[in-house]
């Protein structure tokens, strides 16, 4: 017989929205499955990162934790932050005792590390969630202390022998699910008889892809509407032409926003990846330069998935190589190839997954 009590769940990660996006498309497919009074939910992250605002948002309360990164190069913050490695560990210790969650789930960040190890010491199943094809050292320091992993590629489960693995879809939100383009033509005043071209950098490293755009941005706006989320420290773009809409963040609508863009320029993050091969968008991928975006996207690229284009690439070439691109573009066609790379049904799957390792 089901454990007639509320599901309790703790949810622990962020220092960027990376971790934190899938983490809120579960908690809100559970919330579906069981109603507010059947799911008790906490997340836990970090004191500065863009997570409490995010999770707030969703209605879930949330709770900031000591932590520190294990980093492998030199930095005066290797002295002092074992202290708050420690600290969160014993924070974790004591919250998890009041909160007795059924289990905690992690989606990678440095503050997760403590928390997966306080519930191991408590018996408390911890999972975790590798979206990107090469996992990160967080997600390799959980994996011994964790029942499970649910990965999207094979690669990934590859490079884990400690720990169970589950492959399953993307995880993503509702408002891409539910995604209308009508509502974006009216959000981000677009004409509903021109294509969009949507370029999305993220939190890291906007800088260097915004400037790239600037080289091809005329030459874009021959063909598109230019949708350009900018990032909050790039915002003052000089073009005028009607055409072209910068945006510094959008924090409501970026699903609609994906469902009206016909081509996608962005990085090659899984949570983005993911959304992308929800709604079938076609996309060019320009990695994080020397990061570990390299190679998912090289696996989209080679399931035709999508395009590679080189940051430094993009800013010498500039519009010779979109001249060359835009010759043997097929619209649709790589969407249709990210779709069956990386199939649907993540969410539900990775729902499934908690519940079935929820502590009895």
């Amino acid at each position: 017989m089901d454990d007639l009590r509320p599901l309790r769940i703790v949810f622990t990660g962020g220092g960027s929205g990376g971790p934190t996006t899938p983490l809120l498309a579960v908690y809100s497919e559970l919330l579906q499955r069981h109603g507010t009074q059947n799911l008790q939910s906490v997340f836990w992250g970090t004191a500065k990162g863009p997570e409490r605002e995010m999770v707030q948002r969703a209605g879930m309360p949330f709770a900031a934790l000591p932590s520190g990164k294990l980093r492998r190069y030199w930095s005066w913050r290797n002295f002092i932050d074992p202290l708050f490695i420690a600290a969160g560990f014993l924070v974790s210790l004591i919250q998890l005792l009041k909160f007795q969650p059924h289990v905690v789930v992690s989606a990678g960040s440095f503050v997760s590390v403590p928390v997966a190890y306080a519930a191991w010491l408590l018996r408390i199943p911890h999972i975790i969630l590798q979206m990107d094809a090469k996992p990160g050292l967080a997600n390799r320091l959980m994996a011994p202390v964790s029942k499970v992993m649910a990965h999207l590629f094979v690669h990934s489960a590859q490079q884990f022998r400690s720990v169970t693995a589950q492959q399953i879809g993307p995880v993503v939100r509702p408002d891409i699910c539910n995604a209308d383009a009508q509502k974006a033509n009216l959000q981000f005043e677009l004409s509903p008889n021109k294509p969009v071209l949507l370029v999305t950098g993220g939190g890291q490293g906007a800088v260097g892809l915004n400037q790239a755009v600037e080289t091809v941005l005329d030459f874009w706006l021959e063909r598109y509407q230019v949708v350009h989320l900018t990032g909050k420290t790039n915002a003052g773009a000089q073009n005028k032409h009607p055409d072209y809409h910068p945006i510094p963040f959008v924090s409501e609508g970026m699903g609609d926003l994906l469902a009206r863009s016909d081509l996608v320029i962005t990085r090659a993050g899984l949570g983005i990846l993911g959304e992308l091969a929800y709604l079938a968008k076609d996309t060019v991928l320009v990695p994080l330069p020397n990061s570990h975006q390299f190679l998912n996207a090289k696996l989209v690229v080679d399931a035709k998935g999508g395009v590679l284009l080189e940051q430094e690439r993009f800013q010498q070439q500039g519009q010779t190589w979109w001249q060359n691109f835009f010759e043997t573009y097929e619209p649709g066609l790589y969407g249709q190839h990210l779709q069956q790379l990386l199939p649907q049904g993540g969410t539900e799957a990775f729902a499934d997954l908690i519940q079935q390792y929820r502590r009895k």
